[in-house]
């Protein structure tokens, strides 16, 4: 989704004290996306030794469609939230809830055990690729780049709850999903229909990743 002439632009930046900047982005990304109807435009990272990462979602605000990008710059330990909407007092409006919401859930993570805090680290990673992946099929890439999706959320989810008696319903799902398209050709685009049906099934692998999320930030 492309930016309009009549939207404004309104930015925050903050400065953080947590030694992983990895996962600070991770918790970045997650305190915008895990709001309903958020969808990844864009996201990459750096390859090097200090981190830097970006991603940019399309979104409502105040009911109106809008933009949001989060970069995260490991050399300067800053976070700078972006976000383009029609209504300028509720653009500045989100970014302070955003911003005070990624604060408190960093304190949180900073406070955790170094056992929570491994478990939340795959958590986290389990829904950026739930993200990915409706943006590999909303991009029409090939079945290849959805099915590393499918298979590294699984294994991250199943690695933050193991050891636990209620293993979540999406390590089952997700398998019986990798069973039904692995056979399809690799290099090509997914089937619309199935497509489709893996898109909605995302809802609620992105429900069960963001529940045990929640249990730590």
């Amino acid at each position: 989704m492309d930016a309009s002439e009549d939207m404004v632009k309104v930015s925050r930046s903050l400065n953080y004290s947590v030694d992983d900047s990895t996962t600070v982005f991770r918790i970045a990304w997650y305190e915008v996306a895990s709001k309903p109807n958020v969808i990844l435009e864009e996201y990459r990272e750096a390859e090097s030794q200090v981190f830097k990462g970006e991603a940019k979602f399309s979104l409502r605000i105040a009911g109106e469609r809008a933009l949001a990008n989060i970069s995260v710059d490991g050399a300067k330990s800053t976070i700078g939230v972006e976000a383009e909407g029609v209504d300028e007092v509720a653009v500045g409006i989100f970014l302070d809830g955003f911003a005070g919401s990624l604060n408190n859930a960093l304190a949180k993570y900073d406070a955790l055990s170094d056992d929570h805090k491994s478990k939340l680290k795959r958590a986290l990673v389990a829904k950026t690729c739930w993200d990915r992946m409706v943006r590999e099929i909303l991009n029409k890439a090939p079945l290849n780049d959805v099915y590393i999706q499918v298979a590294h959320g699984r294994e991250m989810m199943i690695k933050a709850t193991e050891g636990e008696e209620n293993v979540p319903s999406l390590t089952l799902t997700t398998s019986g999903w990798l069973s039904k398209i692995e056979s399809l050709p690799r290099d090509e685009t997914l089937p619309s229909n199935i497509a489709s049906e893996l898109a909605k099934k995302s809802i609620e692998w992105k429900k069960e990743t963001q529940d045990i999320i929640s249990r730590y930030i």
